[in-house]
């Protein structure tokens, strides 16, 4: 019988006790379903590892960067055991909770502790972020699927014959606790494990709201509840439609469209759900700083502003001593350019509309997407930087900036940012001429913008014939170089096929006059490549090459019979014709040619007499070093210690051989100079040797295919992407970094 929260299993009462029976197979049968969801949560693991090799990559010591690998390690390592424990504890939970019929008060209790633990982690800025982290998994999930998991504290609070669950296992501030537990012994390093928290909250959440509806569903099919109200799903929420909204303006160019006809959203729309995503309200109030009742400036006076200070140097990008570039506080800059002195003295601060905060607010993410995005060679990303205030003017006066791909400023910018891909800082003449007209293209801007667009239009024009030059020059030196790599790869495999052929036919004998083989191996050999490289394999004039070494082969075993000995005399005659015209070229030593001729004579005399040629006259082919062709090892890395390897082998192999030709690098110095970047140019099909060429399309490496992979095992490559333009890549960037 049960009495307030206790239930008696022992009780008298039948329908009691059939009551507490069905209701503990009804639990017991949700144990399976969490233990088979839970390990689905570390989906999460996949895109933690790239993302830790990118922090690595940015890191800004060796010792930092060596803590991101340790982690990477970990994480890989552990990823089975922290699956395992996280379910554990979990069920652990489930268990215990199924269990007691004490659940409240204990409940009471445990929150009292987590409470005071939460004001003692106050006094630890590291927990406190830690913590706050854990509690958006929480929130979240809350948000997600909140209205299920009411209805599962009702389901088990009937089947535990119960008023009110207060400690379901599958609590959200519970599940989020347990995987800080489990992460907890991985890494010490809060911005590591931030960044796990982040995934976990951006891939897990969702698989749990899985778990819960599963779980309700279950409930009901066991016959508990089945009636509760479930909630009804938004048509579209308004987030996603305005992810939606973006997605789709991103992929088009609104300059080929009719922006009413095509009946899609128009660029207007495309800035409201940028907008959105900054999460601010519509309309044009000013709100900038919480005052709400400044006046707001006129547009040409935030315009006329703001072309006072792009030339100032307080506007332009700063660098610290570590050569780290950050961009200026072009809000506080305009505010106090906006300070107006009125004739009694009196000073009153102008603001700006709420549509051109958030303007400056998408502005300020585009340009520290630009000063992170690897792709960008440092120096590069900071002389692109200064033209965040000239961006910044266009987008408060022309919001199709940020929608229409074909935007002569977003084609200029894109243009720069893509042009520079190659560039290294270790500078050559060439690479300097590069620099110097990009710089130019700035200056030009900052000096002579104003509002007119078709500044960016004509300096676009100027750059693209400037990069037509540069790229002619360096195409023709790296076609040089890959013809010449594609020149030696021919001769290195018809090479291999004249040796082929010429050990298959020695090897037919037990052994041959050492005259003969001199022949073959000193001139023959010579010819047969000669003609397979100018004529081919299915050239009369290789085929006849090889007939012309079994005649000889043939010619040099005694004749016994009368047959034999008059087809001997019969191809004689013909065979040393050909010899000599394919042995009488100048590479050839005559001298020597003649006197091999004369010994060959004289083993045809032999031959004709029936007689063995002598001993001392023959070469046993088993005895002798055939030219065979080595096959690279193309599997077996470099051996490296474990505590360096950032991938596995296999991966590190996969990751070279599907790196595509055409493909930008930037290889990790050992030395501790700036990284170099190269093109993977070509790749020999024969060997696995694989040509990488500067920006000037010069030779800059040329490795084996295990070496390549090593660079990918120990982290010293950095893929620079060129698959979407630089303003596509920021705009995805800013819509992640918003929405996180």
């Amino acid at each position: 019988m049960a009495t307030n929260n206790i239930i008696s299993f022992g009780s008298s009462d039948k329908m009691a006790s059939t009551k507490s029976s069905f209701n503990s197979k009804a639990l017991k049968s949700c144990r399976p379903i969490i233990a088979n969801s839970l390990p689905n949560c570390f989906v999460f693991l996949n895109d933690l590892d790239d993302i830790l090799f990118k922090l690595a990559d940015k890191a800004e010591s060796n010792q930092e960067q060596e803590e991101f690998f340790v982690a990477m390690r970990q994480f890989r390592i552990n990823q089975e055991k922290l699956k395992k424990d996280f379910t554990q504890l979990v069920l652990d939970d489930f268990d215990e909770f199924c269990s007691s019929s004490l659940a409240k008060n204990k409940s009471s209790a445990k929150d009292s502790t987590s409470s005071a633990n939460l004001e003692l982690s106050i006094l630890d800025n590291e927990s406190l972020e830690e913590d706050i982290a854990v509690n958006r998994i929480a929130m979240k999930s809350e948000t997600l699927f909140g209205h299920d998991m009411a209805n599962l504290d009702q389901r088990f609070a009937n089947a535990l014959n119960i008023k009110k669950v207060d400690d379901n296992p599958l609590n959200p501030e519970r599940i989020a606790g347990h995987i800080k537990d489990v992460i907890a012994p991985l890494s010490s390093n809060i911005e590591i494990k931030l960044v796990a928290y982040k995934q976990f909250e951006r891939h897990a959440v969702s698989e749990l709201g899985k778990l819960c509806a599963q779980l309700n569903e279950n409930l009901i099919q066991q016959g508990v509840l089945p009636n509760l109200e479930k909630k009804k799903p938004k048509i579209e929420d308004a987030h996603q439609a305005t992810s939606n909204i973006i997605n789709e303006m991103a992929d088009l160019d609104l300059d080929d469209i009719g922006d009413e006809q095509s009946g899609l959203v128009d660029p207007s729309q495309f800035f409201e759900g940028l907008r959105q995503f900054l999460n601010k309200p519509q309309g044009n109030q000013p709100n900038y700083g919480g005052r709400s009742s400044a006046p707001i400036a006129e547009h040409s006076t935030v315009l006329s502003a703001l072309s006072g200070l792009q030339q100032r140097p307080k506007s332009q990008v700063s660098f610290d001593a570590d050569g780290s570039a950050h961009l200026p506080d072009i809000r506080q800059i305009l505010m106090d350019s906006l300070l107006v002195t009125q004739q009694d003295g009196t000073q009153v601060q102008q603001t700006v509309s709420r549509l051109d905060e958030d303007a400056m607010d998408l502005i300020d993410l585009l340009f520290e997407f630009i000063l992170d995005d690897q792709s960008i060679p440092a120096p590069i990303r900071a002389v692109l930087a200064r033209l965040q205030i000239p961006l910044l003017k266009i987008a408060l006066s022309d919001k199709d900036v940020f929608s229409k791909k074909s935007h002569p400023a977003r084609r200029l910018l894109n243009n720069l940012a893509k042009s520079s891909t190659g560039w290294s800082e270790q500078q050559s003449a060439q690479q300097d001429k590069l620099q110097t007209k990009i710089e130019s293209i700035v200056d030009t801007i900052l000096l002579e913008f104003e509002t007119d667009i078709q500044l960016f239009l004509d300096l676009n024009t100027q750059f693209n014939e400037f990069i037509s030059q540069l790229n002619k020059s360096s195409q023709a030196a790296e076609q040089r170089i890959v013809q010449a790599n594609e020149g030696q790869e021919k001769l290195i495999s018809a090479q291999q096929d004249v040796d082929n052929v010429i050990n298959q036919q020695l090897s037919q004998h037990d052994h041959l006059p050492k005259v003969v083989i001199s022949l073959i191996e000193d001139g023959w050999k010579h010819v047969l490549k000669l003609r397979l490289l100018q004529k081919g394999k299915d050239s009369d004039e290789w085929r006849t090459s090889i007939e012309l070494i079994q005649q000889l082969l043939w010619s040099v075993s005694p004749k016994p019979d009368e047959d034999d000995r008059k087809k001997l005399l019969e191809i004689i005659p013909g065979m040393l014709k050909s010899l000599r015209e394919g042995l009488s070229g100048a590479s050839f030593n005559q001298h020597k040619i003649t006197a091999l001729f004369k010994d060959l004579q004289q083993c045809h005399i032999q031959c004709m007499n029936g007689a063995a040629i002598a001993d001392d006259e023959l070469q046993d082919i088993d005895k002798l070093s055939l030219a065979t062709a080595s096959k690279p090892d193309l599997e077996t890395l470099p051996a490296l210690d474990e505590k360096k390897k950032v991938i596995s082998d296999n991966l590190a192999m996969q990751k070279a051989k599907q790196l595509s030709v055409g493909t930008w690098l930037e290889i990790a110095s050992d030395d501790g100079k700036a990284p170099q970047r190269i093109k993977f140019s070509w790749r020999s099909n024969l060997t696995g040797r694989c040509l990488f060429v500067t920006y000037q399309g010069t030779k800059a490496a040329e490795i084996a295919i295990t070496e390549l992979a090593s660079w990918f095992q120990q982290g010293k490559i950095l893929v620079i992407d060129q698959s979407t333009q630089l303003m596509d890549r920021a705009l995805a960037s800013m819509m992640e970094t918003v929405d996180s």
